[in-house]
């Protein structure tokens, strides 16, 4: 452990729900007044609000990428890194471009995963860039921790804690950098999410048809899902919202009364900002252990298995959460 005072600096390169998860970790850095900077994909960097994190750096190389122009985009970028001296680089995703950027970034102490005998091989080579490792399962871990409390291990020893919070009072001013007028409509994500997710479109057209029985919705979608956003809007006679810009339509979902959304990016902006949520998620195997590790983090919220039937208990489990 270095003497002087922690420094820290997150690389975390995966998706919108994937980064809200370091939402706790970073509550205990900020409590601490531990100067932190993390490293977000570039469709991500502004997740978080401006008072959540020191700085965001955004990593524009590929992931997944052996080549030897991205491996020098990784260099650079570390080179960068280095000048600010960080005592700690937390390693907190999978991509090899994580460890890579850590080590380039020259933090005495680098702490990231392992999948111990599970991948034996990318074990030893993870564990070549770091310091110190967390254990995590290669598949999904049986005991079923929350990806919240899986990445919290990675800097509980720097914080000094081992429970991240789900206080929404600490979490949800590092979404928000400002308190948004309070809508009475019930949100909905219209996304290809729910098709990716192998949920049929009649059956999500049934379930906004369903939830119009509660009163004015606001269906929400990306503009880069405009097909979508099109066909649900001819087949429910609604205007579907699009937003271009991640501030707008993170205020849009913590002023809702409540969301309903499939396992995506919205979902877990609610769980953070406290929105009560109606989270759905495909009938997969392993179903329960999914649900476990991705649920709402902090939010009020109710699960709903999109086997047959689902579209009626999304409306039970709304008027449940009203």
């Amino acid at each position: 452990m270095p003497e002087r005072s922690p420094s820290v600096l997150i690389i975390r390169l995966d998706a919108i729900g994937d980064a809200l998860a370091l939402a706790p970790l970073l509550a205990a850095l900020r409590a601490g007044a531990i100067p932190t900077d993390v490293v977000l994909r570039p469709e991500n960097a502004d997740i978080f609000s401006s008072r959540a994190v020191r700085r965001v750096i955004a990593g524009t190389f590929d992931l997944r990428s052996g080549k030897p122009s991205n491996l020098a985009a990784v260099e650079r970028l570390g080179e960068e890194l280095a000048l600010r001296d960080y005592t700690h680089a937390l390693v907190a995703t999978e991509d090899p471009s994580g460890y890579r950027l850590a080590r380039a970034s020259r933090a005495p102490v680098r702490i990231g995963f392992t999948n111990a005998w599970g991948k034996p091989l990318k074990s030893l080579w993870s564990r070549g860039f770091l310091t110190d490792a967390v254990y995590r399962s290669a598949g999904l871990d049986p005991r079923a921790p929350h990806e919240c409390e899986v990445l919290f291990r990675l800097g509980a020893a720097i914080v000094g804690a081992s429970t991240p919070t789900r206080d929404i009072a600490e979490l949800r001013p590092l979404v928000l950098d400002d308190e948004p007028p309070v809508d009475d409509r019930v949100a909905v994500q219209i996304t290809d999410k729910w098709d990716r997710l192998g949920i049929a479109f009649d059956q999500v057209i049934q379930t906004v048809r369903q939830l119009a029985g509660f009163g004015a919705l606001r269906l929400m979608a990306s503009d880069r899902e405009n097909d979508y956003a099109d066909r649900t809007a001819r087949a429910t006679g609604l205007e579907v919202e699009r937003f271009a810009a991640t501030a707008p339509w993170k205020a849009a979902i913590a002023a809702a009364p409540a969301l309903v959304a499939p396992d995506s990016g919205a979902l877990h902006v609610a769980g953070m900002v406290g929105t009560p949520v109606v989270a759905v998620y495909p009938p997969t195997r392993d179903f329960s252990l999914q649900v476990a590790r991705w649920a709402p983090w902090a939010a009020p919220h109710r699960i709903v298995r999109a086997d047959a039937g689902w579209p009626a208990r999304t409306g039970d489990a709304l008027a449940q959460l009203l």
